[in-house]
C-alpha cells in the first residue's frame, strides 16, 4: 500500500513539473473544487495538452498554456466511462 502511494505521488509530481507557472497556479486553485491532473497528452509536433479531471462532476478539461481551464476543449477521451467532452 505504501509503495503504491509513493508511485502515485511521484507520478503526480512528474505531471506538475510539465506545467508553467500560470498553469500550476490555476491547478492549485481548481484543486479546491475537485479538479486534479489526469494526464498529459503529447501530440507530435505540437505543444503538450494538460488534461484535468473533476471527480465530482465527472468531467474533463484542458489546462491551457495561459492558465485558463478550458472545459469546452472538445478533447476526446478513449476508454473512459464519463465521456462528458466529445
Amino acid at each position: 500500500m505504501q509503495e503504491e502511494r509513493r508511485k502515485l505521488i511521484a507520478e503526480i509530481n512528474s505531471l506538475h513539473k510539465e506545467l508553467n507557472a500560470v498553469q500550476l497556479l490555476t491547478l492549485v486553485l481548481v484543486e479546491e473544487f475537485g479538479w486534479r491532473m489526469k494526464f498529459v497528452r503529447l501530440p507530435k509536433n505540437q505543444k503538450p495538452v494538460h488534461v484535468v479531471f473533476n471527480d465530482i462532476i465527472q468531467s474533463y478539461a484542458v489546462l491551457d498554456e495561459d492558465g485558463s481551464l478550458n472545459i469546452e476543449s472538445g478533447i476526446k477521451i478513449r476508454n473512459d466511462t464519463p465521456a462528458s467532452l466529445h
